[in-house]
């Protein structure tokens, strides 16, 4: 399996779904035949066993239907293992048991990891990594292990008595596969990716080599047991060999004992032939009879038959077996090789009086004798005395006639007297010589290769199959014996390998592999807290740098030269710097007084709280601000970090307040003093009553300029805290126009300005707006009396009505002196006034405007103006047509 094997986007999950399974049970085999490679011989005991690792892995990863490729590759690798070359229908039966207990172990493991640990998970905890390992490894396997074993014990496969060895193994093998396999799935597909990902490094590469070291030690161990293993075995075989070899010899040694005999005697009766068998020769070395095989000329086979039937009886006569098998007189030949004498007696005699040339197989080796003077075996034979399928061979020993011992072979063959014959039962023979060695060890087999094209079994010990493994320790031995080439081979026999194998190199693959899924479950551990202290990092690092990135108030970090080392935006805003430029400028570029401070080493003023400084800009322009200083120790480094805040905004609201407080108090004690004064002067009683007259008209101006002002003040704490409200109503704008012209035409009266109402077009006169009609007299209220105020005597003021789209545009105009631009941006703002000596001298508190604007938004208008200086101003707002 490889990672990015699908789009999401480009495939459908069915085809994603079975494109893993496939790849699941592909790699469950490859895996498997990797692991079995593992496996201690001659059984398939493995410390490792990934698959199920991997198994366990998918199905946590990509879901139950996993399962599917779990058994498939699982019955596949269970099939390729078999060493039947037929596949039987007990096999495929037997693989899909097992494969059924590794599905329910990785479907189970599975289970219980997502109910009491939860995943997909990053194992950052040391409580869930061990709860991981232990349900996925320990706890699930076990059921593989039982399944499996079960399995190979009702097939007969396994007894009784290994059972529990076996699961123990089974058990540990899928484990340690659990344990080592499964994080490194998890670290190529699991979820988040970006967690698992960053542990490659961390967790995959160290439990890879860790596990690839102890594979090796592993290896070598077993390398070294196996050599071990098979010099013992060696060492056995040579002797089984040897014995072999030397049993076969010593029917030579007889037979020359017994060549001697006829070599010393002119004529050897049966009596003397039978006596030297039972006094000389007593050991017979397994040989299981000894003839005396006569070569007899044609000419002389009557004289012949004639003696033998003095000594044995008239059934005798020279004789052969015919195609039936049976015994009948001889054919007529030149010369016979008759067995002249055998013992024992009487269960050969069957075979007296045969002519053993009259036998292919016997002639071969009788030629073959005479032409070489030595020994001559015969290949593989049945024995003609018994009558089941015992095979056994005849070794001769050509005699010759004492004169011509001196004569070349081929020279003395006409010398030749007969032949010493020992017949030899294979089985008795070796049975004989192999009594000293532990016959279930082994498994002897021997064959004689004398005709490479037609090899002949010369002796198989049992039938029994031979595992691979035990091939391997095959030992092989080619000897010659009476001019045939023998092959010995010498295999092990289960029974040995499985008394002789050593579980030392199993254990240090199950102990080092255990060691490496601790150190895989110690990475995680580490490589988690690493991350979460990683992310922790980042997130509070975040966190900080969105508090310094949003802070309101300046702040700068600067080292301890005073250079600036991190800076946020609010401070490039206030001091006019890009941000990035901040890096490259030193405290007093910002805050001047600092240079001193710095220039003397001195941190003195890291320790003040609260203090006003000046500020300098990047265009020159000084600043009044707050500073706060408090120093930070970083990795043995000092850092000064700097709080600083505009103190212009307030210094100027404070200015402003004090601007207002002085007018204000001036504009309510201005009319308080005159309308004391006139009051006073008419309650004296000193003044008539046309003048009395006059002081109450001054009275009652001051009162109403006095309750103006009051007014303005209640409106302005109404917009400072949201309290002011509008009752809106669908009114015609023209008639309020009208309306405000005339309440405010005795003020224009007093400054002697005139009022003018342009006549709009027909189609404005009767449109409407959703207005409050006594917040829109106060805003014209307000626009007329500024523009009363600042015209010039007899000058005219004039109210125009038009449409502008879907608004009505209201414009008052006057021809006074104008508003100069550099007031433009604050001519809205509370308190604004082009001259504060204008509040008094034009009876005015800068609060009009502001209020204005304030009402025609919250009607859903807009208001600007236009102006020149010494020219006259015009003030429009706009406010939607009602539909």
């Amino acid at each position: 399996m490889v990672t990015g094997f699908y789009n999401k986007d480009s495939h459908s999950p069915i085809a994603v779904m079975v494109l893993r399974i496939f790849l699941l049970a592909l790699a469950y085999v490859i895996a498997g035949r990797l692991s079995l490679l593992l496996a201690i011989p001659p059984g398939f005991v493995s410390g490792l066993f990934l698959p199920m690792g991997i198994a366990l892995g998918a199905v946590l990863i990509w879901g139950y239907s996993m399962a599917i490729g779990v058994f498939i590759g699982s019955l596949l690798l269970n099939i390729s293992v078999s060493s039947s070359p037929i596949l039987s229908w007990s096999e495929v039966s037997l693989a899909a048991e097992i494969a059924s207990g590794s599905v329910l172990a990785s479907c189970t493991g599975a289970l219980l990891i997502r109910r009491f640990v939860g995943f997909p998970n990053s194992l950052t905890d040391e409580r869930k990594i061990f709860a991981f390992f232990a349900l996925g490894g320990p706890i699930a396997t076990s059921l593989s292990a039982t399944v499996g074993v079960l399995a190979l014990f009702f097939n007969g496969l396994i007894p009784a008595k290994q059972m529990l060895f076996s699961w123990w193994t089974w058990w540990i093998g899928d484990a340690i596969g659990v344990l080592i396999a499964t994080p490194l799935v998890c670290v190529l597909f699991a979820e988040p990716r970006h967690f698992w990902r960053g542990r490659r490094f961390t967790v995959g590469v160290p439990l890879v080599v860790s596990s690839l070291i102890v594979v090796a030690v592993f290896v070598m161990s077993s390398n070294n047991e196996q050599k071990k293993l098979n010099d013992q075995f060696q060492q056995q075989a040579v002797l089984v060999a040897g014995a072999v070899d030397n049993g076969l010899s010593s029917v030579v040694y007889t037979l020359a004992i017994l060549r001697a005999l006829f070599v010393a005697s002119d004529q050897v009766t049966r009596e003397e032939f039978s006596t030297y068998i039972d006094h000389v020769m007593v050991e017979r070395h397994g040989v299981s009879g000894f003839s005396w095989n006569q070569r007899v000329a044609h000419d002389d086979r009557v004289q012949f038959e004639a003696q033998k039937r003095g000594e044995f009886g008239e059934s005798f006569f020279i004789k052969e077996k015919n195609a039936a098998g049976l015994f009948v007189p001889v054919l007529h030949r030149a010369e016979y090789i008759v067995i002249a004498y055998v013992d024992p007696w009487p269960e050969n005699a069957v075979i007296l009086g045969f002519d053993v040339a009259s036998d292919p197989v016997r002639r071969e080796a009788l030629d073959r004798a005479r032409a070489t003077g030595a020994f001559a075996m015969t290949q593989p034979v049945q024995l003609l005395q018994d009558d089941n399928t015992a095979t056994g061979v005849i070794v001769f020993y050509p005699v010759y006639d004492p004169a011509a011992v001196a004569l070349a072979p081929a020279a003395r063959e006409q010398w030749l007297l007969g032949y010493a014959t020992a017949i030899v039962r294979i089985n008795d023979l070796l049975g004989s010589v192999l009594k000293p060695f532990s016959s279930p060890d082994f498994q002897l087999h021997i064959v004689d290769i004398s005709q490479p094209t037609n090899p002949q079994v010369f002796y198989r010990e049992r039938e029994a199959d031979i595992s691979v493994y035990a091939r391997s320790l095959t030992f092989y031995r080619e000897i010659t014996v009476g001019g045939r080439q023998l092959l010995i081979t010498v295999n092990p026999t289960e029974k040995f390998l499985a008394e002789h194998v050593s579980l030392q190199s199993w254990f240090v693959l199950a102990g080092g592999l255990l060691f490496c899924s601790l150190l895989g479950g110690f990475l995680l551990l580490i490589s988690g807290r690493t991350q979460h202290i990683s992310n922790l990092v980042e997130q509070r690092t975040k966190e900080l740098a969105a508090i310094l990135e949003n802070a309101v108030e300046s702040i700068l970090v600067v080292d301890e030269q005073g250079v600036i080392q991190k800076s946020n935006p609010a401070a490039a805003q206030l001091f006019k710097y890009p941000l990035t430029q901040f890096s490259q400028l030193h405290i007093s570029d910002l805050v001047p007084s600092m240079r001193r401070c710095f220039d003397l080493q001195s941190d003195d003023f890291a320790t003040m709280g609260l203090s006003e400084n000046i500020g300098r800009r990047s265009d020159g322009m000084d600043l009044e601000i707050e500073l706060s200083v408090s120093p930070v120790a970083i990795h043995e480094r000092k850092f000064f970090t700097f709080i600083i805040h505009d103190a212009s905004a307030r210094r100027k609201v404070e200015r402003l307040k004090s601007e207002f407080i002085a007018t204000v108090s001036h504009e309510l004690r201005t009319p308080l003093t005159s309308i004391k004064g006139a009051l006073g002067l008419a309650l004296s009683g000193q003044v008539g009553e046309p003048k009395l007259n006059e002081l109450l008209v001054i009275a009652n101006n001051n009162a109403d300029r006095l309750a103006r002002l009051v007014n303005d003040i209640l409106d302005i704490e109404k917009l400072e805290f949201g309290n002011l409200t509008l009752e809106i109503e669908r009114c015609e704008v023209y008639p309020l126009l009208q309306q405000a012209l005339s309440q405010n035409q005795g003020y224009a009266s007093r400054y002697g300005v005139h009022l003018q109402l342009n006549t709009p077009a027909d189609q404005c006169l009767n449109y409407r707006a959703d207005i409050d009609p006594h917040r829109f007299l106060q805003v014209m209220a307000n626009l007329l009396s500024n523009a009363i105020k600042f015209s010039y005597l007899d000058g005219l003021v004039r109210v125009d009505l038009s449409v502008e789209g879907a608004n009505l545009k209201v414009s008052v105009i006057d021809q006074g002196q104008g508003i100069a631009d550099d007031f433009r941006p604050r001519i809205f703002q509370k308190f604004a006034q082009m001259d504060s000596s204008d509040s008094r001298r034009r009876d005015g508190t800068g609060l009009g405007l502001s209020i204005t604007k304030v009402i025609i938004e919250r009607m859903g208008g807009k208001i600007d103006y236009h102006s020149s200086l010494g020219k006259g101003s015009n003030f429009y707002f706009t406010l939607p047509i009602a539909q």
